[in-house]
């Protein structure tokens, strides 16, 4: 069963895969009040001079909803000239479109399925350093990529529509306009997406979890520490973290953070692990 793909028609089918006594059951779920934004917001986008791949990925519930979500490569896309990479990008795509991605998944280099993890939005750009034993990796090659998470409006409770993936021939050095645009498109629609940014891991007597937007400062990060390590407020202390060579460095300034963000980026990293040391 197909969606229909056309520039006045189109018509997606979410699933939800089930177990019943061994048995393995797809089951098609017709998403209708998200089709026409979609569209539009594709029809809507501007590539400027450039080619460029827009697909979207629905998400609907899995069996167990609270440990993930199942995500389906519709045949909504838009692509703004013709492009051999791009076409070849999009066939490989089609050949696993239907997959579970659960908060555990290990989705290696794969955007789409790690944003339906974090929540947040990714890229890869010229930065990134491809990892050949990926197969995410090897299916988008020397490419870049922006994706963001659609989230239905607080109405909704901010429930994940889907994953909006935009594929360019050619990396570029930054994704962060495209964001801001695709941003800017869901939000006349109703639609909403989180920040480019990263989801960062703090170690002090326990473990932490929070994300900070790529843009995000030393005091933004010296602020989420402190927040949810109430103790800390009072103690001089200092974070740290182990770059690409295993060495462990501090950061104690906006610099320090923006070169630790960059090259987890650059790594394909989901998350940057960060501990919290007592100055004594």
């Amino acid at each position: 069963m197909e969606a229909i793909n056309s520039r006045n028609q189109v018509n997606i089918w979410g699933i939800r895969i089930v177990n019943i006594r061994g048995i393995r059951i797809i089951i098609f779920i017709r998403q209708v009040p998200i089709v026409e934004s979609i569209d539009r917001i594709f029809r809507n986008f501007n590539f400027g001079n450039g080619s460029g791949l827009l697909q979207f990925w629905a998400c609907t519930p899995s069996e167990l909803e609270d440990i993930g979500c199942n995500l389906m490569l519709t045949d909504q896309t838009f692509m703004s000239n013709p492009d051999e990479g791009l076409e070849d990008y999009r066939r490989r795509c089609l050949e696993n479109r239907y997959r579970f991605v659960g908060l555990e998944t290990s989705v290696g280099n794969w955007l789409a399925g790690r944003s339906a993890q974090t929540r947040i939005a990714d890229h890869w750009t010229i930065h990134h350093v491809l990892n050949q034993e990926d197969q995410h990796s090897i299916d988008i090659g020397g490419k870049g990529q922006l994706v963001l998470p659609v989230f239905f409006g607080h109405d909704a409770g901010n429930k994940l529509a889907g994953i909006i993936e935009f594929v360019t021939p050619i990396p570029k050095e930054s994704y962060v306009e495209d964001f801001e645009h695709i941003h800017d498109l869901l939000k006349n629609e109703g639609l909403k997406s989180e920040y480019l940014g990263k989801t960062i891991k703090v170690e002090y007597n326990h473990m932490i979890k929070f994300t900070l937007p790529l843009s995000a400062t030393f005091t933004d990060l010296h602020s989420k520490v402190t927040e949810r390590f109430t103790d800390l407020e009072h103690e001089d202390f200092r974070v740290e973290y182990n770059d690409i060579e295993g060495n462990r460095l501090p950061i104690s300034s906006d610099e320090d953070l923006r070169v630790c963000m960059a090259e987890s980026s650059s790594k394909g990293g989901k998350f940057i692990r960060m501990y919290v040391l007592l100055n004594t």
